[in-house]
């Protein structure tokens, strides 16, 4: 029973150390989280030595947004399934891979830019390619299934 307190007890310390409380974030940046995500769930801030991460889900995606301290937007993840994928997209890529499953996607954007890692599978062989918001593709990875 002592063993088992202690790992509980050292799990508890563990985890409080990497997150932290919404007071330590700059209210002005806790504020305009806020009004730009109202319906986002199970929040998680993370303070770096020069960014802020928050985690979350809205509408069942799970986001993750980096700030700059001084609350400036750096970048944002995003992992969802195809259904949440631009419809162009998801075209051009059925059109290319006919007989590929889209089995995941991450989508990374910044102010400038946005990318679509597309993780597909068939019965051999995970395949990695990479979108731009254009439809330009790029295969980044095929591994072949564990027998």
């Amino acid at each position: 029973m002592k063993r088992l307190f202690a790992l509980f007890y050292s799990l508890v310390i563990g985890v409080t150390s990497f997150a932290f409380s919404e007071r330590n974030v700059n209210e002005k940046l806790l504020r305009a989280f806020k009004e730009s995500f109202p319906n986002a769930e199970q929040v998680v801030w993370k303070e770096l030595p020069e960014t802020y991460v928050v985690n979350f889900v809205e509408d069942g995606i799970r986001n993750a947004i980096i700030y700059e301290k001084d609350g400036t937007f750096k970048s944002s993840t995003r992992y969802y399934s195809e259904q949440n994928l631009p419809y162009y997209l998801l075209i051009n890529i059925k059109k290319r891979y006919p007989e590929k499953k889209i089995f995941g996607v991450t989508e990374i954007s910044t102010a400038s830019d946005i990318a679509y890692y597309i993780k597909m599978e068939d019965s051999s062989v995970w395949t990695t390619i990479k979108m731009d918001s254009d439809g330009n593709l790029v295969l980044v990875e095929k591994l072949k299934k564990a027998s």
